[in-house]
């Protein structure tokens, strides 16, 4: 869910117009922003100590821009179903989002206000009384239906009036930028020309290998190490501390009587039960008559498959393997295929879809487990479910316990629950000798524990049927490894690097050396390499034989010429002729141009909506509280 917000958010339209968390108000899809705003900002000439950013004259408080991120995360979960913590705003950016938001809609109100542009009252009650949202069931404004709705939105009507009023200037301003302007033909046509072209290739490829690369003195591994200092980096590990509780972490210490298991295992009877099962061979027929004539012929003897053959179907064409009768489309079919007996042949079937012949091959009967075959399943299961009972119990034992600050070690041995404690873990999972580590909820753990700290108490995460409490203990900052320690590493590296030039030398050698003249054949013949073809490649599309770097070089190149690339593993270098370019026709009126014309005019908008907001900014002192921002935002990750 997260990762949809981020991407969602990356448009400039969207960061201006709301950012992500659009206050929008949703019964009618208008952008209200930066509500928070309103008649509750205060005009200061400086800093209070809850006064968070100014905007000219404009001063917004640390409590209204609270308020506004509460209101949005609350717009979120209405609107999309999923909440999202404080936590999980500070982590996307949305609180920067937000305030960049509220200083933009300020921003524009002192453009809106400076270009002394307006909106009446009467256009806004005109739409809305045109909305058929506002509309009773024969299409007239219903006033009590527009104010139950402003009602539901934490909005009256003389603040819906003023938050309208002022989007619509806002939008004024910004809709140029957000919808761009028409395109000129040439760069349209010349846009599709470079997405569209294609080329072919004829390439070979030339290798080296390690014993071309001299033994490493202690000045070369010296100058690799500081010179790429951050591949030697090791990154931050915390230490960290986890309990765990799940159904299955208590189900052991249930107990559960013999009654218990005989009703769970009547009430759980289907699972333990495998309906008839048959395969059936089935060949379709155009009409009735043309199915008793083959009837007949089976009849007196003839083969099933071989009428099949006859008809142009092979075997596997007609054969149903291990279908329950509820596996047929047709029920008539499937009404038939089980009535028959193994081995017999139906009289022909009128079903809804076809005419066929049915021919049974196999039945295998129905199955219902008994209690003494499962007894154990059925009693796991029962486990399980009322270990699901527990589990809220656990959970207030373990709060009561942390309230009291006992150590986790002592809650989960009191609990009875596991503990884990790594003594070192990166971001990624793996501990310091680069092994991956086992965590509970590792991924989410993992999230959580490097977006904590030490001494900071932690809410449980919540798992689908259970929770996770954790705790940072220590924090392992990134630190340079001593070359003594990675030189095995650095040796690696620098061989690789040296690998690397050599391949890159040799073919830069064979292209020098063949000019204008020499033929890719000939230079192939000389090199022992055997040449390899790649037809219509496209610069955005790698192929499985022609990676990116090929892909550029190839396109990097005039028509007819020679040029190279490195190949994945830097052991090899390929040799590449430039053997034909495909220019295709210009379609202007083809879905694909249509739509790379609304793709180029989205960006040229969003560049143009960017320079003016940038240009909007220059005309208005905008100033923030830096240390309170700091303060909200370090609030906010432990919210």
């Amino acid at each position: 869910m997260l990762e949809s917000f981020r991407n969602a958010a990356k448009s400039w339209v969207a960061k201006v117009l709301m950012g992500l968390l659009v206050a929008s108000f949703a019964v009618w899809g208008i952008n209200d922003v930066g509500n928070g705003l309103g008649d509750s900002i205060a005009r200061w000439t400086g800093f209070g100590p809850q006064d968070l950013v100014k905007i000219g004259d404009v001063v917004v408080s640390s409590e209204e821009f609270r308020r506004d991120l509460n209101n949005d995360l609350q717009r979120i979960a209405a609107q999309t179903g999923n909440a999202l913590t404080v936590d999980d705003a500070r982590r996307l950016g949305l609180d920067q989002q937000i305030l960049d938001r509220i200083i933009d809609g300020a921003v524009l109100d002192a453009r809106a206000e400076k270009m002394k542009l307006s909106v009446s009252d009467q256009s806004i009650v005109a739409e809305v009384a045109a909305n058929p949202t506002f509309q009773d069931g024969k299409g007239n404004f219903d006033h009590n239906r527009f104010r139950a709705l402003l009602q539901q939105n934490g909005l009256d009507e003389a603040r819906f009036l003023m938050n309208e009023r002022k989007n619509r200037l806002r939008r004024a301003l910004t809709d140029l930028g957000a919808t761009g302007t028409a395109l000129p033909r040439t760069l349209t046509e010349a846009m599709a020309r470079y997405r569209d072209e294609t080329r072919d290739a004829r390439f070979f490829s030339v290798s080296v290998s390690e014993s071309d690369v001299p033994p490493p003195t202690d000045e070369d591994l010296k100058k690799q190490y500081e010179a790429t200092p951050q591949a030697y980096t090791a990154p931050e590990y915390r230490t960290v501390a986890a309990i765990k509780v799940e159904p299955v972490d208590v189900a052991d210490k249930i107990q559960v009587t013999e009654e218990e298991v005989a009703a769970a295992y009547e009430q759980r009877k289907v699972d333990y039960f495998t309906p008839e099962k048959r395969t059936v061979l089935q060949l379709g027929f155009p009409d009735v008559a043309k199915a008793e004539a083959a009837k007949k012929r089976i009849d007196a003897g003839e083969d099933f498959i071989k009428i099949a053959t006859e008809m142009g179907a092979k075997e596997s064409d007609i054969t149903f393997a291990d279908r329950t009768a509820a596996d047929f489309l047709d029920q008539k079919i499937a009404d038939a295929a089980f009535t028959l007996a193994e081995g017999q042949v139906s009289a022909p079937v009128s079903g809804d879809l076809t005419t066929a012949l049915l021919k049974v091959v196999k039945i295998s009967p129905e199955v219902q487990k008994p209690l003494a075959d499962v007894r154990g399943d059925v009693e796991n299961r029962l486990k399980l479910d009322k270990a699901k009972d527990e589990i809220q119990s656990i959970y207030d034992a373990v709060e009561d316990a942390r309230a009291s600050q006992t150590k986790f070690e002592d809650i989960a041995a009191k609990a009875g629950i596991p503990f884990t404690l790594v003594p070192a873990v990166s971001s990624s999972g793996k501990d310091k000798d680069g092994k991956d580590v086992e965590l509970p909820s590792k991924a989410e753990l993992l999230k959580a524990a490097f977006a904590s700290d030490v001494g900071i108490e932690n809410d449980a995460l919540a798992l689908t049927d259970g929770y996770v409490w954790y705790e940072v203990r220590e924090v392992i900052p990134s630190a340079l490894k001593p070359l003594a320690d990675v030189k095995d590493q650095v040796i690696r590296d620098h061989v690789a690097g040296k690998l690397r030039e050599l391949a890159a030398e040799k073919a830069k050698a064979i292209v020098a050396k063949a000019g204008n003249t020499t033929k890719l054949d000939t230079l192939a013949t000389e090199a022992g390499a055997q040449i390899q073809s790649v037809a219509n490649v496209k610069r955005t599309e790698p192929q499985e034989t022609f990676d990116g770097m090929s892909v550029l070089a190839l396109f990097a190149s005039p028509p007819n010429s020679l040029t190279w690339a490195l190949e994945p593993g830097g052991k090899s270098a390929r040799v590449i002729e430039v053997s034909k370019v495909n220019t295709p026709a210009f379609n202007a009126a083809s879905n694909e141009t249509k739509a790379l014309a609304d793709d180029i005019k989205l960006g040229l908008g969003e560049d143009t909506l960017a320079s003016f907001m940038k240009a909007a900014r220059v005309d208005v002192d905008v100033s923030i509280n830096e240390p309170l921002w700091r303060e909200i935002r370090g609030m906010a990750a432990q919210n």
